[in-house]
């Protein structure tokens, strides 16, 4: 129970409970007390007959230092401490990783019996519009931009690491505890990522926006007890680390199941993505459509090289016009991605009932008609749309969906990733 007291005109929080042993003042200021008066109160009204006092506790908790944090006596008894790690999650949605560790948190670790011992790190700065509430309320987590301090304690206290998704780079705050290294999820295989440069001397030319070290990368991952490839797709880690590397592909929930009809204006492209040079945005140069990215990488591209883009209407990504820009005036959508994992955004788009073009490494074993790998080829894949009548291109659209509709299974998802929890 939680009790307001005053003291030389302090404001303090005193905790009494059979939860903790023992009873703690907290001080707290003017805004953090008006911030934690606000969460408590919206729970408790929200609440039914049954209060969750670990969510109590995580939410006084986000209120305190670290160190000053209120302990549970019954935790680590049955288990010990579980630190899950990832770039970021939330409302805050940079990529398919970003979304898959929302279905880690939702699914996964919703459903451990002591997910109390469980703690997030999200290993990156907290982005501006951030929204605490986007997390579970009994879920601990952290930011490591907000305090290094604080993420180096979780990083002592805790006995194993699972890696929900990494950097392709050396952490040094991280690495010195790969002995607690226990579950690597894979979302990109950087050796593959750098072979995209290889493989297009073009691509050199272009921002790479993510920083890659491929010979640590496979140290890291040399370092995990486990690891689980989350693509469709093959990937060399598997050839790279036979012995305790697994394979569970990632899912996609068809929510909107567009249909797709004659009535698409296929002179109009869509991109919707990550501006990383493997996706090859600017094949998109020369006609019309839309781009749904990041501004400060678009303008990037247009500065550093020739492409103009002078047909094309960009959109600064934000999660909540996601959907309005997918169902613009368009009908074919740019899905040509190098070495691509899974492809979430490929899925939406047939989701939204539109006709993609495909990298040709992607879902090899589908007998797809529209592929490209280089620009003149998406260029004559464009024309190629144009000239087909209806029945050509919806015979190509059904292929594609009844092949990404055997991933349309959440709970077959979560069984498997639960296999590999212990």
């Amino acid at each position: 129970m939680l009790h307001s007291i005053q003291k030389e005109n302090q404001k303090y929080y005193m905790v009494t409970s059979t939860v903790f042993k023992k009873t703690k003042l907290m001080k707290l200021y003017k805004k953090e007390k008006k911030q934690l008066t606000s969460s408590l109160v919206n729970y408790l009204i929200s609440s039914d007959e049954f209060i969750d006092t670990d969510v109590l506790l995580s939410k006084i908790n986000n209120e305190l230092p670290f160190e000053e944090r209120l302990r549970n006596p019954t935790d680590g008894k049955k288990m010990g401490k579980k630190l899950m790690i990832t770039t970021g999650c939330g409302n805050t949605i940079e990529g398919g990783a970003d979304i898959w560790t929302n279905h880690f948190i939702e699914n996964i670790w919703k459903g451990i019996k002591w997910r109390k011992n469980w703690k997030l790190l999200i290993d990156s700065k907290r982005p501006v519009d951030f929204d605490p509430s986007s997390l579970p309320d009994d879920l601990e987590w952290h930011f490591h931009g907000d305090d290094s301090e604080i993420t180096n304690d979780l990083l002592e206290e805790c006995s194993e690491i699972y890696y929900l998704h990494s950097h392709y780079h050396k952490r040094e705050h991280i690495w010195k505890y790969e002995n607690k290294f226990k579950l690597l999820f894979v979302h990109a295989y950087p050796s593959e990522m750098e072979e995209v440069l290889k493989y297009q001397p073009e691509l050199k030319r272009l921002q790479f926006n993510t920083k890659v070290d491929s010979a640590f990368y496979k140290e890291f991952c040399q370092s995990f007890e486990k690891r689980i490839w989350v693509g469709n797709n093959p990937t060399q880690m598997v050839s790279d680390f036979p012995n305790y590397t697994y394979s569970v592909p990632n899912f996609y929930e068809f929510k909107y199941n567009i249909p797709f009809t004659d009535s698409l204006n296929f002179e109009n492209i869509g991109f919707a993505s990550r501006a990383e040079t493997r996706k090859c945005m600017h094949w998109i140069h020369g006609h019309p459509g839309f781009i749904l990215s990041s501004k400060h990488d678009f303008v990037n591209l247009k500065d550093s090289t020739n492409y103009t883009f002078p047909n094309i209407k960009f959109y600064q990504w934000q999660k909540s016009i996601l959907d309005s820009f997918m169902r613009k005036d368009f009908g074919i959508f740019h899905g040509a991605y190098f070495k691509e994992p899974f492809g979430y955004s490929i899925f939406q788009a047939v989701d939204y009932g539109k006709l993609p073009i495909l990298h040709k490494d992607w879902a090899k074993g589908v007998d797809y008609k529209y592929r490209a790998s280089t620009k003149n080829e998406f260029d004559n894949c464009i024309k190629q749309i144009r000239k087909d009548t209806h029945e050509q291109r919806f015979t190509e659209f059904a292929k594609l969906k009844t092949y990404m509709m055997t991933f349309d299974n959440r709970t077959k998802w979560v069984e498997r990733i639960n296999s590999h929890i212990s």
